[in-house]
């Protein structure tokens, strides 16, 4: 015979409500209690009617997440970090590489149907369109390192302020003064943010950015590997750069290995994320890290929350600390 919810509750000693609530996911069920449910229900070979559920509930116990560029390594790491800490509240994930600035009138549309619970959204320029609509219809969304200029969200962000801070201090103390800067798209919070706390931070060190050495646009090896010729270029080049993205720093590691330039005796390459390929012993990345699994989890917890207390839970800014981590990419500025 087929086991049902009512066969869940009497093996595990606990309730149907119990066994209702730990199956949605609901995140004040005790963490102990969740998983001796699961365990009993995979013990049992149950498996949920998720439809007749949904009729039930009104809910899919379905969680979209939208990405950028899923090509981007940052994006796989935050995902399996997301899938794990769903998969254990009892939710599934489903996944969107979106565009920075599309609306989404084809990739999203699945999601203006009420197929998903809630939204962790990566992917949103500081005036997205998609996230104001979503929002207006009710949408339980959460920001994960990005912001939207003028509205009410969850947010989850890492501390630029105090990495870029932390970054200025570090090159100016290692002599640097010529400080080259690549960052991100303007229309992003990262990109903008960065850009302005970097600048800001060198002018209280006495050492004020030159606009010429600043360069943006879209995060990618390839615009590290351009960015970097046309900096190298210049009379007299930069000695210290810093890459708002770690990917953007493997580019100008390549573009200056090709052209003999030395890492770190000639130029000082920094990168922001410390991605799992950074610490590499090839690699040896000098960069900010910042915490993307606890950022994940606490983006995961934080939607759930949201859907499980609705528009009369207050919206939460989370602010996550940085550190520098110090590898080989960085030195004294050349003689």
């Amino acid at each position: 015979m087929v086991p049902n919810g009512w066969d869940v509750a009497r093996e595990a000693g606990v309730s149907q409500t119990t066994v209702s609530r730990t199956l949605r996911g609901d995140p004040l069920v005790a963490s102990a209690t969740r998983e001796h449910v699961l365990d009993v229900a995979r013990r049992l070979g149950y498996t949920p009617n998720t439809a007749a559920r949904t009729l039930i509930t009104n809910r899919t116990n379905t969680v979209a997440v939208v990405v950028p560029d899923i090509s981007h390594p940052l994006y796989p790491e935050e995902t399996a970090t997301i899938h794990a800490e769903l998969s254990a509240a009892g939710y599934r994930m489903m996944l969107f590489s979106q565009g920075l600035g599309d609306s989404g009138p084809q990739d999203l549309e699945a999601l203006r149907g009420n197929t998903v619970d809630g939204i962790v959204f990566a992917a949103a320029t500081v005036d997205s369109p998609a996230v104001a609509e979503f929002l207006g219809n009710g949408m339980p969304l959460v920001l994960l390192n990005r912001d939207v200029d003028h509205v009410d969200v969850d947010r989850v962000l890492a501390d630029d302020r105090a990495a870029c801070d932390r970054v200025a201090q570090y090159l100016v103390d290692l002599g640097h003064r010529r400080i080259a800067l690549i960052s991100g798209r303007p229309d992003t919070s990262a990109g903008r943010d960065r850009t302005e706390f970097f600048g800001q931070a060198l002018d209280r060190l006495g050492c004020p950015l030159d606009p010429e050495l600043v360069r943006s646009g879209h995060l990618s090896h390839a615009r590290g590997y351009t960015a970097a010729e046309e900096l190298l270029d210049r009379d007299p080049a930069p000695t210290a750069v810093l890459c708002t993205s770690d990917i953007v720093a493997y580019g100008v590691l390549d573009a200056a290995n090709r052209r003999g330039v030395r890492v770190p005796d000639d130029l000082s390459v920094l990168g922001f994320d410390d991605l799992t390929m950074s610490g590499w012993s090839m690699i040896g990345l000098t960069t900010v890290h910042q915490p993307l699994d606890e950022m994940a989890r606490a983006a995961v917890r934080t939607l759930l929350d949201r859907i499980e207390h609705g528009a009369d839970h207050v919206c939460q800014r989370k602010i996550f600390d940085v550190e520098l981590v110090e590898r080989r990419t960085a030195g004294p500025t050349p003689d």
